[in-house]
């Protein structure tokens, strides 16, 4: 036996090594795990990304302010005027100086976009130039623009100017200056702006009755009542209009004569609204004619009459007529002629 085995041995140690190795051979054949496909391998060269430089930060955009006077550099006065313009859009103070600075532009239309923004900036300190402008300026739009703008400004300094401006060569000037003088209350015109109730004007005749109108001057009611006869309807409402304003119940007697019915109602109406401001009733009926009219300022007119001077009866009357009215907006008017009427009962 051991004769016969013998041989065999080292054969079966031959067969026995690779059947050995075959689980480490498969080990080493197994299936590698799936990459990513974020891990792909491109054959081309990566793309340089340009570094981030200081210079290449996002510049800060410039404000109005900087873009005007950036402009005010412009050789080109289109561009100069829509500089001025742009500061007082803004309402921004701090390009008065440029402002001021283009009060001498060569172009006219800059100084009068300059005028224009100083006014909305209602910059005082500006007062004095814009005057000057206002005598000496060639150009007559901007003389125009210095006396509208002294109205914002309100520096009774500049009222002397204003008062030779009445006289300029200009039409719109002597307007401008004219309304400006109404609204600073500037009663030591009274007798320049008197003067203008002669002009041939007629739109002059009644600015200057609206200004008198505004100043309460008493000295000038002659002079307005008179007008109530002038040609020009407007003139005569100005008229009537001014001596409600004024108050002064010794021309009273001329405004009732006006409550006549040959009158239109225009002036019938308005007649009745000034007696009312100095207290009298006598255009009291008046407004219950025309309580009911189509046009809405007559309407209005009535029913302000009526809350002024109406009585315990009117009071009445505007409870029937609220009652009964169906339209929202003549409801609405009722009612607070109602309430004005009801409060000044209570308090007498």
């Amino acid at each position: 036996m051991t004769l016969f085995l013998a041989p065999a041995l080292p054969l079966r140690a031959q067969t026995a090594a690779p059947q050995a190795e075959k689980p480490a051979a498969r080990k080493k054949a197994a299936k590698p795990a799936a990459k990513p496909a974020a891990v792909a391998v491109s054959t081309q060269a990566p793309v340089q990304q340009p570094r981030s430089r200081p210079t290449d930060a996002v510049k800060p955009v410039p404000g109005p302010l900087a873009v005007a006077l950036e402009k005010f550099k412009s050789a080109d006065p289109a561009e100069r005027r829509l500089a001025a313009d742009l500061i007082g859009q803004n309402r921004d103070a701090n390009g008065a100086p440029a402002l001021m600075a283009a009060l001498s532009d060569e172009s006219p239309r800059v100084r009068q976009a300059a005028v224009d923004a100083l006014g909305m900036l209602t910059w005082h300190d500006a007062a004095p130039s814009i005057s000057g402008l206002l005598l000496n300026d060639a150009d007559a739009e901007v003389r125009q623009q210095a006396a509208i703008t002294l109205s914002y400004l309100m520096d009774n300094a500049s009222a002397p100017a204003l008062v030779k401006a009445l006289k300029d060569s200009s039409p719109a000037v002597r307007y401008a200056a004219l309304h400006t003088l109404a609204v600073m209350r500037y009663s030591p015109a009274e007798k320049e702006i008197t003067d203008l109730l002669a002009s041939e004007d007629a739109n002059m005749r009644r600015g200057a009755i609206s200004a008198l109108g505004q100043l309460q001057s008493k000295k000038a009611a002659a002079a307005i009542s008179a007008a109530i006869k002038d040609p020009d309807q407007y003139v005569q409402l100005e008229a009537i209009r001014a001596l409600g304003n004024i108050g002064d119940p010794a021309y009273s007697g001329d405004l009732v004569k006006l409550l006549d019915k040959s009158q239109t109602p225009q002036l019938r109406v308005e007649a009745a609204y000034a007696l009312a401001k100095m207290g009298m009733s006598d255009g009291l009926q008046t407004a219950y004619d025309f309580v009911r009219s189509p046009e809405l300022s007559i309407k209005s007119q009535a029913l302000s009459v009526i809350s002024m001077v109406g009585d315990a009866r009117s009071l009445q009357f505007l409870d029937e007529m609220y009652a009964a009215e169906q339209d929202p907006s003549a409801k609405s008017m009722l009612d607070l002629a109602r309430q004005r009427l009801m409060l000044r009962l209570k308090k007498q």
